[in-house]
Formats: structure tokens, C-alpha cells, sequence
């Protein structure tokens, strides 16, 4: 199996994180899915062993909001719209499709192809399921997408944003706005001082620390952005009771402060045509 160097190295992480809390007895989420690709991975590289035990309980914390958060989101979406399009960007090795899969929705994966190489010794593309490695700055991966596109788009952007810098990110939205009008995107966002900080178990990984940090108290700033986005509304960790259990005593402490009850969210917008 390939080993990942850089930004790409960093999606053992969530995977490890979720598969981890899976297997607890007093568990919050369950990712049988991750179970399975974490245990798969240990027997063909056992160097990554390591992440079964030495991750952080930020990371557990992280865990348990992203996968309950995004799939409530997901879910509501999908209810609604039984036929719609998921595009999941910076997908990495997410399972998400396994939890929430209808049996009619078209949900298209996009990430680097170091990535989707990793990503097929544990999957298959289906018809319905496809992981793509188009650029997301690029126009082709817009003709995808659309000729996918049999009902309503919502667009996902788990652990993503903070790795790119604001100007990337307004283009990015701007680019979907004038495209996939009335389509909506789920995004983990976070106030710039958290993205001064490296994640202590990115730190153990060979990628570089985030460049040209940016960040938004909330997801009403990205309104004012001009890039054709209405807010719908924010999922903030610290609401997050099941999250918050497994944060390290100082970040619950620092929970408490008004100004830190607000630095991570997942942020929901409407794309409106400009």
C-alpha cells in the first residue's frame, strides 16, 4: 500500500478516530465502515498501528461531532430530496456513504489521486458511488458534477477549508454559487486563533502547518464574502454534550468562555445566484 506524505498523510487520522470510538463500550457513534478499513490497513502496514493508540481525545472529540453533525445534515438533506447528489470535497477515506445511503442518491467523492489509490484497496465504485481526483479549482469536476446531478446538490467540506486560504475558499464558493445555484454545502470552519495552532496529532504527521490561517466567528460572515451564499444556520462542537465528554479538561474549561464556545462549527449556506 502506498504510504501518503503531506496533506494526504492526515486522513488516517479521522479514520482511526472514528473507527476507535466505534469499538468503545460507552461509544457515541458507530462507523462499522471504518472498523473494517482501520483493521485492513493495520494488516497490510502495521506501522499504523500507532493510531489505534496514541491519538488524542481532541481527535475523539472531532470525531464524535463531524460523523454526528454532517450525517444529521446529510440525513435531513437526503430525507427531503430522496434523489439528490452528494459531493463530498477532500473526501479523503470517509464512510459516510454507508450511513446514509437511500439506494437512489448519487454521492461522488473528490480528493487527490494518492488518495483515491488508498481509498479503492478498501472500496468499490458503483454506478451511484464514484471517487473522482479532478481539482476542485479546475472546471472539470463542474461537468462532473452535473451530469450527475438528477435532483438537489448538497456539497460537503469536512476537515477541508482550514488548509486552504480565504482567497482559495471565496473563489471555491463563488465558482458553486454561479454554477449549482439553489444547492447547499456543510462546511467545518473555524475562528482564525484555533488555525494558528497545529492539531497535536497533525503534528505527527509530515504535513505543513496550515497556511495563511483564516477563519469566521460564524457562518453568517460568509454573507458579506459576496460570493452568493445565504447562512442557514451553525452546529458549534461545544453544543455538541457527547463531543464535549471526550474533549481534554483544558479545552472544556476553555469551552466555557464566550469567546471559545464558538471557534469550531459546522457552518450550512445556500448557494443563491449572483
Amino acid at each position: 500500500m502506498k504510504t501518503l506524505q503531506d496533506v494526504s498523510e492526515t486522513l488516517w487520522i479521522p479514520l482511526f478516530g472514528k473507527a476507535r470510538e466505534s469499538i468503545r463500550r460507552d461509544r457515541f457513534i458507530v462507523d462499522e465502515k471504518a472498523v473494517e478499513i482501520a483493521s485492513l490497513a493495520c494488516e497490510r502496514m502495521p506501522e499504523l498501528n500507532r493510531w489505534w493508540v496514541d491519538l488524542s481525545m481532541e481527535t475523539q472529540a472531532l470525531m464524535v461531532w463531524r460523523n454526528s453533525s454532517i450525517d444529521s445534515y446529510a440525513t435531513e438533506f437526503i430525507d427531503k430530496n430522496p434523489n439528490a447528489t452528494i459531493v463530498n470535497l477532500g473526501a479523503g477515506l470517509c464512510t459516510r456513504f454507508s450511513r446514509v445511503d437511500n439506494g437512489k442518491i448519487n454521492w461522488l467523492e473528490f480528493d487527490l489521486p494518492d488518495v483515491k489509490e488508498v481509498w479503492l484497496e478498501f472500496n468499490e465504485e458503483t454506478d451511484r458511488h464514484r471517487y473522482y481526483t479532478d481539482s476542485i479549482f479546475g472546471d472539470e469536476w463542474i461537468h462532473i458534477v452535473k451530469s450527475y446531478s438528477q435532483g438537489r446538490i448538497m456539497f460537503i467540506a469536512e476537515g477541508l477549508f482550514m488548509h486552504f486560504s480565504k482567497e482559495e475558499v471565496e473563489e471555491l464558493l463563488r465558482n458553486l454559487s454561479e454554477n449549482f445555484p439553489n444547492s447547499e454545502i456543510v462546511a467545518e470552519v473555524y475562528s482564525k486563533i484555533v488555525l494558528k495552532r497545529r492539531h497535536p496529532d497533525v503534528r505527527r504527521t509530515t504535513s505543513d502547518k496550515t497556511k495563511a490561517p483564516w477563519g469566521v466567528t460564524n457562518g453568517k460572515e460568509f454573507e458579506s464574502w459576496d460570493v452568493g451564499v445565504k447562512h442557514i444556520n451553525d452546529d458549534f462542537i461545544t453544543s455538541n454534550g457527547n463531543a464535549m465528554k471526550r474533549m481534554p479538561a483544558l479545552n472544556k474549561g476553555m469551552a466555557q468562555l464566550p469567546f471559545f464556545r464558538k471557534v469550531g462549527k459546522m457552518v450550512h449556506l445556500k448557494f443563491e445566484r449572483q
